[in-house]
């Protein structure tokens, strides 16, 4: 494989050595991802981001001294104060804590769930992933905010509308989605406004509207984690972690 002239830079803050020790170690074998930074608390990221700048964090805190609100708390100064940086979150909290992760905006973020993982390499899969601008959501995350609230307003969409947002539901671009369709980008572009102005106003705290449309879509399918179709560039999709082969066909 060959060395990436730009590799993803990444610093990690994990309370656990066997996932710190495991990250470091894949991270030593791969080309395209090279770790600048390492510490154990969240006490000591301020201070080791005053030193380097990376594309991504990854953050894994298990201890249960370190509160749910204090890591939130945190990702949110993060995303304030480094609002280009990728950020990984891997935990075992789910519902709630996803959600408040994830206000402000989701573009950018990934939420795995450790005990969930098939494999350390799913990490790297999401850090590629990132770099685009995506957001990825461990399945069983998504099946919990599923879970949450019915398909409020889908009803309402028209069989174009409802086409178009099953297509952003699977990570399409507008233009992508007018490939898809056979139809013009200024076409699906009125659509996609027809959708937000029919299934908001959001409520659930997203304020990246095409994540919160597609969680509508997929709350109206008995399938949700069916196969999907490629991505196109410049989405902003949900990307189900299952395999990690799986990932190299949305790049």
């Amino acid at each position: 494989m060959p060395i990436e002239k730009d590799p993803i830079t990444v610093v990690i803050v994990s309370d656990s050595f066997l996932i710190g020790d495991g990250l470091s170690a894949l991270f030593n074998d791969v080309s395209d991802v090279q770790l600048i930074g390492r510490v154990h608390d969240l006490d000591k990221l301020p201070r080791l981001l005053e030193d380097v700048t990376p594309h991504a964090t990854i953050i894994s805190i298990r201890s249960q001294v370190v509160t749910t609100t204090a890591i939130v708390a945190a990702v949110h100064r993060l995303r304030v104060t480094y609002p280009k940086m990728g950020l990984v979150v891997i935990s075992d909290r789910v519902d709630e804590f996803a959600l408040d992760l994830l206000r402000g905006g989701s573009s950018g973020v990934a939420f795995l769930l450790d005990d969930q993982l098939p494999g350390i390499g799913d990490v790297l899969s999401a850090l590629r992933e990132l770099r685009m601008g995506q957001t990825v959501l461990d399945p069983s995350i998504v099946a919990s905010l599923i879970r949450r609230g019915d398909s409020v307003g889908i009803d309402a969409l028209t069989p174009r509308e409802a086409d178009i947002l099953q297509q952003m539901a699977h990570g399409l671009s507008n233009r992508a989605i007018a490939e898809e369709l056979h139809i013009s980008v200024k076409s699906i572009e009125k659509g996609v406004t027809a959708i937000f102005l029919k299934l908001g106003p959001f409520n659930d705290g997203f304020s990246d509207r095409r994540v919160s449309s597609a969680l509508v879509f997929l709350r109206s399918q008995t399938d949700p984690f069916g196969t999907s179709p490629e991505t196109g560039t410049g989405a902003t999709p949900i990307v189900l972690i299952k395999d990690p082969d799986e990932m190299k066909n949305l790049e």
